[in-house]
């Protein structure tokens, strides 16, 4: 279904000022500028339970982020205490910034079950920017995006994580796990 847009309305001389809806971008800024700079009186003198600015005390307090959240990524580390990457390279392949370096190892037979893993998987978080593309292209559901977003460090060179400090227990990453197989569920093939 097509839409068109008529593009050959014309408008009124008061529209064509916009004296009104300049107006009213000052009252909705200057209400919340006002209600910002005296909202809190409220909440401290006990006649209000909440405050009426969203203002997050960061270091007492954090925000519950949602599951569609692209934070640092992560590898999910499943019941048996293993990754379940496979090493395949599909997620270093598909890294716009190239900050993924995956080094597989291969199983001679009499190890375990998996053919596959990751001797050496490290994301360098200086370079990444968290777009997400890893996760999407992961056939396995080994790399997902994390709601940690507090990776700052003053030397460059502890910005590059390594196979263990990514490792996360796929029960943390429940909500996202769910987010993605609804939303790239439909397409895989």
């Amino acid at each position: 279904m097509a839409y068109y847009v008529d593009r050959n309305v014309k408008m009124t001389w008061w529209e064509r000022i916009y004296l009104p809806e300049i107006l009213r971008g000052m009252y909705i800024t200057s209400r919340h500028f006002f209600l910002n700079l005296f909202g809190f009186i409220p909440f401290f003198l006990g006649t209000s339970k909440r405050r009426k600015i969203f203002t997050v005390y960061y270091p007492e307090e954090t925000v519950k982020y949602p599951a569609a959240y692209r934070g640092r990524p992560v590898l999910a580390i499943n019941e048996q205490g293993r990754p379940n990457c496979v090493a395949c390279g599909l997620c270093e392949a598909a890294c716009p910034a190239y900050c993924i370096d995956i080094v597989p190892a291969e199983n001679s037979g009499k190890q375990n079950e998996v053919e596959r893993w990751p001797k050496e998987f490290t994301i360098d978080y200086a370079v990444c920017i968290f777009c997400g593309f890893c996760e999407e292209a992961c056939p396995e559901e080994a790399i997902f995006m994390s709601d940690n977003c507090e990776i700052s460090m003053l030397d460059r060179k502890d910005m590059k994580y390594n196979l263990q400090q990514l490792s996360v227990p796929i029960a943390q990453l429940k909500d996202r796990l769910e987010f993605t197989r609804k939303m790239y569920g439909k397409w895989n093939y």
